[in-house]
């Protein structure tokens, strides 16, 4: 931390170039050890090779991006000749960065979250802390190895596998101005509610739809539909918050959309993740069973014309030996 805070000018100094060449670097190198990650990342969280693969993509991506936002993040002009006393006379609005930022993930993305907040950090020159989940600390180590082999100065970036519970004097810290944490919402209301002085970004899951309309009703639109949802609703064991949480269909459409949704879940194939068959894996821990539910019927009112459908996790796998 001392040392994020020490860096923190020298890094917002380094041309922007040199910035983009760093997370350039990290984005070809993911591609090249793509496997190496992806069985890391199976290895660690449990998912499925082949989301695990998708993840490293992704994460090669954020970093591209992020290298190309590093070359266009700048600034602006603004005209001021709206008004007379204006005439001839222009503003330029500059961007700064706001200082460190201590980055805090969760387990079930963990290379393309800690990318998603990582990238665009260093992309506007701010130094970064990253905090992973306890359960899932090595793709950030990794991420660390990488961004060790660029030009970037000593202390733009450093990894704290800590446990959670000795968080709360780096939330507090004044050296961290900028708090990125995604994770629940409880955890994210305390450290917003703890600290309101500080710039605090949260992104805290969702509770994602699917919702199939009345128009939606041919054999081969439901077949899609069906299969859409089997896949999502049950991706990476249900821990994600872009899976498919709820499914709204049409009262017409229901029975036809159940059959279809039955027969695509029971072709799923559940396994070894390590395997690239593997459709659902384990869940990364063993505590999201206990908020698992059985059943398909949602506890919501059913509002006219539709019904509610709830689309469970399936169990996990146990992690293979």
């Amino acid at each position: 931390m001392a040392q994020a805070w020490a860096v923190r000018d020298l890094l917002s100094r380094q041309p922007a170039h040199e910035r983009a060449a760093a997370l350039d670097h990290v984005s070809t190198r993911l591609i090249e050890r793509a496997e190496e990650v992806a069985a890391l990342i199976v290895e660690e969280n449990g998912k499925p090779l082949k989301w695990a693969r998708v993840e490293v993509a992704r994460g090669a991506s954020t970093f591209r991006w992020a290298a190309e936002e590093a070359r266009r993040w700048s600034g602006a002009l603004q005209r001021l000749d709206t008004e007379r006393s204006g005439n001839g006379r222009l503003a330029p609005v500059r961007r700064f960065s706001r200082g460190p930022v201590l980055a805090i993930t969760p387990l079930n993305f963990p290379l393309n979250l800690v990318a998603h907040k990582v990238a665009p950090a260093l992309a506007v020159g701010s130094p970064v802390l990253i905090k992973p989940a306890p359960a899932t600390p090595l793709s950030s180590l990794l991420l660390g190895e990488l961004l060790a082999e660029t030009a970037l100065p000593a202390g733009a970036w450093s990894v704290l596998p800590v446990p959670n519970a000795q968080m709360d004097a780096l939330v507090r810290d004044p050296r961290l101005p900028v708090i990125s944490f995604t994770g629940s919402g409880p955890v994210g209301m305390q450290i917003q509610e703890a600290i309101p002085g500080k710039h605090i970004t949260l992104e805290l899951g969702g509770n994602a739809a699917a919702v199939v309309c009345a128009d939606y009703a041919s054999d081969a639109d439901l077949d899609q539909a069906a299969e859409r949802i089997a896949v999502f609703g049950t991706y990476q064991a249900g821990q994600s918050c872009v899976s498919v949480q709820r499914v709204l269909v049409h009262t017409s459409l229901r029975e036809r959309l159940l059959g279809r949704l039955t027969h695509h879940v029971g072709r799923l194939v559940q396994g070894d993740p390590r395997d690239a068959a593997t459709d659902v894996g384990r869940w990364s821990t063993s505590r999201p069973r206990h908020g698992c539910r059985n059943g398909s019927r949602s506890p919501w009112p059913e509002g006219p014309g539709w019904s509610a459908v709830e689309v469970a996790p399936v169990p996990p796998c146990r992690r293979p030996s």
